[in-house]
């Protein structure tokens, strides 16, 4: 793949101290790496994201982060495409718009926590969109046979994962010969500038600012992987082929090629 997204915001880049530990972004302190704690268990938890966590997010992330959407999106939908399978399709915008672009192709969504799955259903009858569909699944097991797809698309799914070695070796099983996965995800080495521009858009009403920021910054971006973080996981999980993509703002996105 030689397409890289136009970055929107700051210029994207890593640098890492050699020990391989501590990242920064662009102009920025690093974001120490932490093992999981009690508030990012509940991040992570499906019945968070049926109670609370999926609606707010649906209803934030799209117009925060807009572009790295757009990008991410137009990239993993190009090729002659039949069969695409989203992993954490969440309330089933990306693999709908999927769809659309790729009329041609079958596209299937799941995702673990099953309001979020009532919530793609929906909006693919609101949408009538027929050539997709949405089912309740776990990443560490995807419950299709081996060689499935010719394209998996996982957009913010994978730093919730309680193995991503596991969930990537999963995909890379599923993956027919050649085949490509694309996997973005809030970058742990954005800068604080990035942070800050990003929690200007993703803010709601009824959570108070500072605590947003602070989330976003110790358990949503602190708590995540950084592109060469997840480039060694791939590699354990089998990937020999991989690109790191620029993307809009404090994200990332691996390309995969099986």
């Amino acid at each position: 793949m030689h397409f890289q997204a136009r970055i929107s915001a700051a210029t994207w880049a890593i640098q890492k101290k050699e020990n391989g530990t501590w990242h920064h972004g662009k102009g920025g302190r690093a974001i120490a790496p932490g093992n999981k704690g009690f508030l990012k268990r509940i991040h992570d938890s499906a019945w968070a994201w049926n109670l609370f966590q999926g609606p707010v997010y649906n209803r934030l992330i799209f117009k925060a982060a807009a572009d790295y959407f757009d990008a991410v999106i137009s990239l993993a939908g190009k090729g002659a495409l039949t069969r695409i399978l989203d992993v954490g399709a969440g309330g089933g915008v990306v693999s709908l718009r999927l769809a659309k672009a790729n009329p041609d192709a079958a596209v299937v969504g799941i995702d673990y926590a099953l309001r979020q799955v009532r919530a793609a259903n929906r909006l693919k009858r609101k949408e009538q969109v027929l050539n997709c569909a949405f089912q309740q699944g776990n990443a560490m097991a995807l419950p299709f046979l081996e060689a499935s797809f010719d394209r998996v698309v996982s957009i913010n799914s994978i730093k919730h994962w309680p193995d991503p070695a596991q969930g990537l070796s999963e995909i890379r099983r599923v993956l027919r010969p050649r085949g490509q996965a694309f996997i973005s995800e809030a970058d742990r080495s954005a800068s604080p500038e990035e942070l800050l521009a990003f929690s200007e858009n993703y803010r709601a009403w009824y959570i108070w600012g500072a605590l947003m920021r602070w989330i976003l910054r110790n358990v949503v971006f602190g708590k995540s992987y950084t592109a060469s973080e997840l480039k060694t996981i791939a590699g354990r999980a089998g990937f020999s082929d991989t690109i790191i993509q620029v993307a809009p703002g404090p994200f990332f996105l691996l390309v995969l090629t099986k």
